[in-house]
């Protein structure tokens, strides 16, 4: 697939990274199972080549099946500002410099948004704990959001009269709490 034929389709997304210092263009691609520098690209940016011990055969959209034997293996490339070392298998790509795919996607958690034609990364300072009642008010406004429950309880070791602040002054702590249901 050509740059222009992805970037005609509304479910792939494109954009830029950096290689070497150089802004290249970039197709993030769930269809493919690995990732991809163009043949010029390579030679373009003088980045160090490795030959594998076997070919692969892969099937391209643009120009059918091609033969290729030839990776840069941790590549350090720039995507949003986020460093990466990514294995660059190196292919004949048209329009196009970098292809991530899979490879690339899952082992770091990243998501595409084809409605947003953008990549969205997984940061775990997105999520936070809300309420019962915030989770439905934000529903009820139409937010479209996960939600995990849990239950925590805690196990109780020691008889409440044996800690010894509680010991002397057990009239304030009864056992049962008056206006609340028995377990």
């Amino acid at each position: 697939m050509s740059g222009a034929e992805a970037s005609q389709s509304g479910n792939l997304v494109q954009g830029l990274c950096y290689i070497a210092g150089r802004c290249v263009k970039v197709l993030f691609d769930s269809g493919v199972t690995h990732s991809f520098v163009s043949s010029l690209c390579v030679d373009e940016l003088g980045l160090l080549v490795k030959e594998l011990s076997f070919e692969l055969l892969v099937s391209t959209p643009a120009s059918g099946k091609v033969l290729t034997s030839t990776v840069c293996l941790e590549c350090p490339v720039i995507v949003e500002g986020r460093k990466f070392k990514i294995n660059l298998i190196c292919l004949p790509l048209q329009d196009l410099d970098v292809i991530l795919g899979m490879d690339w996607l899952s082992a770091n958690h990243i998501l595409i948004d084809c409605s947003q034609q953008k990549i969205v990364f997984s940061d775990s300072n997105d999520s936070y704990v809300m309420s019962a009642q915030n989770v439905w008010s934000e529903l009820k406004e139409g937010s479209r959001c996960f939600v995990i429950l849990t239950q925590m309880g805690v196990k109780n070791d020691k008889e409440i009269s044996s800690i010894h602040v509680v010991k002397d002054f057990m009239d304030v702590f009864p056992e049962e709490i008056p206006g609340l249901p028995p377990k």
